[in-house]
């Protein structure tokens, strides 16, 4: 008799890894007593007696290594996020910051350096900082260097927002700008210097933006990218080119393997070979979390070929996702872990089903291996695409069939081409002109073409995602049910999917939801009613943290868009937001008209049934529902009267005493819990 569910051990142990590690994080964040992982303890207890009475030994083994790996990741959770909200310096004094680089960027304003090695004078900081540089900021430093400069640091907070501070998976504890000239020292780093070198080669041979992109494709950095660019590709869901994963090592190990056969390399050689050239491959890439689980994955699989051991692709899966998390246990919440588990974990679950399928129909294997993986990636990454960007691409699984496998022959040119240049830099111009010139042309139909109306809005956020899973493997053939048993199954799973998007979705009649996000000191504000929504936005808001949680509050349709800020903050506005009623406060410089968009200069409006009034440039109130909200960007004067008040610079806390002030029911500092 057949097994319902075939047990893999390695992805149960990781499963229980990330069970600890989230453990580890609700008593962190909720500043509980870690006393309550006792817990574990008696449970155990009754796990094993029981086990005991069954005289099942293997039982009994599991639950031991499942009650140690569990603690154990609860306990590394917790004390990573304990050490990065210990401040070791005062916020208040300016330091004299030596350390060493270890990645340059850029960003909308200029360009930034993260530190690792940090002193304060001659006391070692226990993390990273991020340096914002100022246009001329001294002595030139890229990564290696050494660099001395006098700055006040700015700690964060390991929860800003009501979630994780995405500085702390990379133990970014401190951010500062540089106070006076900033003074380097060259040290000779190997991959920095390979990765300038392949920069260079690629910016001296090519376009700027194809240059950029090929770059971003090579190496997994993606910060020269245009952001608009950037955007397009997820919204085509083919932005996985530039996370540095199995296509990029698969491409390593088989040059090196084609390479290695034509020498008649021994095989135990051979292999050493392949895996150092995977983590050097890896390493010059910064270790990104793709990468790692790629080679992790790649060295198991030539070690199981090396002593003739079967293999089990999801098997290798979790020992990778659990290698990874004891490490760096906060990486189960990085957005790059997390499609990257899912969609090969997608692959593994769904492919062999839908291969089965197409073969059904006379489909040539080749195409239908391409089509499955593409398929099985697809639904992997489906739910987190939803939850974390707000949405999916609608037409993903087209270009992945039809434009990633073209992408990645026209990349391994690429990739050749890149090398021969580095080794022949003379020959740069001629070899990198025609090795890139195929990529160059499917990349620009890629850039221009406009995939946003393709996509799929999210639904995605909260129960959804396990039940999406619970569901998804219903219907794959790791479960051992019938077939009637299987369907049963699956149409309850997706009616509960259905009611629980209807849940999220559904506005009850003269209702009104309001959501707040924030960022440093910007953000926005958006209320939803039965007669539309309207966006309030601060004029340094991100456009795309905007269109993002319009995507996961299904509100990608505006009736109307409220600016705060100066006398240029009507510029704030783009076009891509879908609004063409813009209201702007009327005591400041009137601009009209302003592209396609009629902007309104009212200080008393009424848009979806909601009446607002100008305080003045940087403060709105609102009244809903007999509530009356204020929302502001830079608090001047304390309100008379309000029942919420919405603050994205937290200067009610430090500057006002909202004690006095009458009716205030609700204080919502944005610029620190805002989600």
């Amino acid at each position: 008799m057949k097994r319902i569910i075939n047990a893999r051990i390695p992805v149960l142990i990781a499963s229980i890894v990330a069970l600890g590690i989230l453990t580890g994080y609700f008593i962190s964040y909720s500043e509980i007593s870690m006393l309550w992982l006792i817990a574990v303890v008696p449970l155990t207890a009754i796990i094993f007696l029981f086990t005991l009475i069954l005289k099942n030994k293997k039982l009994m083994i599991l639950t031991a290594v499942f009650a140690v790996v569990f603690t154990g990741g609860a306990l590394n959770s917790y004390y990573t996020l304990q050490n990065f909200r210990v401040c070791d310096v005062d916020t208040e004094q300016i330091y004299l910051i030596t350390g060493t680089v270890k990645e340059k960027g850029t960003t909308t304003y200029g360009e930034y350096v993260i530190t690792d090695n940090v002193t304060a004078y001659d006391d070692k900081l226990s993390g990273k900082v991020r340096v914002y540089l100022s246009e001329k900021y001294g002595d030139f430093c890229d990564v290696g260097y050494t660099v001395q400069f006098y700055t006040q640091l700015k700690f964060n907070d390991a929860f800003p927002y009501g979630e994780l501070n995405y500085y702390a998976e990379d133990n970014v504890k401190y951010t500062c700008s540089n106070y006076s000239e900033l003074k380097s020292t060259y040290h000779f780093s190997l991959s920095g210097s390979i990765r300038s070198l392949i920069k260079n080669t690629f910016y001296e041979n090519m376009s700027s933006d194809t240059a950029s992109v090929c770059y971003g494709m090579m190496l997994g950095d993606t910060q020269y990218v245009d952001d608009e660019a950037l955007e397009n590709f997820r919204y085509g869901g083919i932005a996985h080119i530039f996370a540095v994963s199995g296509l990029h090592i698969g491409l390593v190990y088989g040059i090196l393997t084609f390479i290695l056969k034509k020498c008649r390399a021994n095989k135990y050689v051979s292999a050493v070979i392949r895996i150092i050239a995977i983590i050097l491959y890896a390493w010059i890439c910064g270790f990104a979390v793709s990468s790692v689980r790629a080679v992790i994955m790649c060295a198991i699989n030539i070690l199981t070929r090396l002593f003739h051991v079967k293999s089990d692709g999801l098997n290798n899966l979790g020992f990778a996702a659990m290698l990874i998390m004891f490490v760096s246990p906060l990486s189960l919440f990085s957005v790059g872990f997390q499609l990257s588990v899912c969609g090969i974990g997608g692959i593994f679950l769904f492919s062999n089903l839908f291969k089965r399928g197409l073969t059904r129909i006379k489909i040539p294997d080749k195409i239908s291996s391409g089509v499955s993986a593409s398929f099985g990636a697809q639904v992997g990454t489906f739910p987190v695409m939803l939850a974390k960007f707000g949405y999916a691409s609608g037409i993903g699984l087209l270009l992945n069939i039809l434009v990633i496998p073209l992408v990645s022959i026209l990349f391994t040119v690429l990739f050749a081409g890149t090398v021969l240049s580095m080794i022949i830099p003379p020959a740069a111009s001629f070899i990198m002109q025609y090795s890139a010139l195929p990529l160059e042309a499917v990349l620009s139909f890629l850039v221009s073409a406009n995939f946003e109306n393709a996509i799929i809005n999210s639904f995605g956020a909260g129960i959804f995602v396990p039940l999406y899973f619970l569901v998804a493997l219903t219907v794959s053939d790791k479960i051992n049910v019938k077939i009637l048993s299987r369907s049963v199954l699956a149409t309850c799973g997706v009616s509960v999917l259905a009611i629980c998007v209807l849940a999220q979705t559904y506005l009850p009649a003269n209702g009104y939801k309001v959501s707040v996000s924030a960022y440093d000191n910007d953000g926005s504000v958006i209320i939803k009613s039965t007669q539309g929504t309207v966006l309030i936005m601060t004029e340094d808001a991100s456009l795309s943290r905007i269109k993002s949680k319009l995507h996961r509050e299904y509100a990608t349709h505006l009736d109307g868009v409220i600016i705060l800020g100066e006398d240029n903050c009507v510029e704030a506005y783009d076009l891509s937001l879908n609004c063409k009623d813009v209201y702007v406060c009327p005591i400041l410089i009137p601009v009209q008209p302003y592209q396609t968009v009629e902007v309104h200069y009212e200080q008393i409006f009424t848009a979806c049934g909601i009446e607002f009034e100008y305080i003045d440039g940087q403060n709105i109130s609102a009244l809903i529902d007999g509530k009356k909200i204020l929302v502001t960007a830079e608090p001047t004067t304390a309100p008379k009267s309000c029942d919420w008040v919405i603050s994205f610079s937290g200067k009610y806390f430090d500057e006002l005493d909202i004690s006095d002030i009458n009716n205030i029911n609700t204080f919502y500092d944005a610029s620190h819990y805002a989600k």
